[in-house]
């Protein structure tokens, strides 16, 4: 009786910690209309006050932010509205005006369509 008792507490623990490595998950996020650097202050200030992301990395090259995150307290649409509030376009949703007129001086056009890109700061 001891021996299945003590299998069946080694079967549950196991799936325990397998279920558990499936609370967190990775995303790229698409930073649209990302113009330079001076934009990863905001990127990185607003992914750290976050609940529920663990980790990230911006990548300026490909205009993307690695996010790593708890499936239970987020998930990568509510990462892109949460961006989109502080002037980052991300996966396609838009920028809030106000937040827009917040940014760096060089990156408001950018985020208001109406340039290319400010320089690579």
């Amino acid at each position: 009786m001891k021996k299945v008792l003590l299998l069946a507490f080694l079967i549950l623990g196991s799936l325990g910690a397998i279920a558990q490595n499936k609370t967190t998950e990775t995303v790229d996020i698409k930073l649209d209309k990302y113009c330079c650097k001076s934009m990863n202050p905001i990127v990185e200030k607003t992914l750290a006050y976050e609940r529920g992301v663990k980790s990230f990395e911006i990548n300026p090259e490909n205009k993307t932010v690695k996010v790593k995150y708890s499936t239970k307290r987020t998930n990568p649409d509510k990462i892109a509205k949460a961006l989109a509030k502080e002037g980052v376009m991300a996966n396609g949703i838009e920028a809030t005006p106000k937040a827009i007129d917040r940014l760096p001086e060089c990156c408001k056009s950018v985020a208001k369509g109406l340039g290319e890109g400010c320089g690579g700061h």
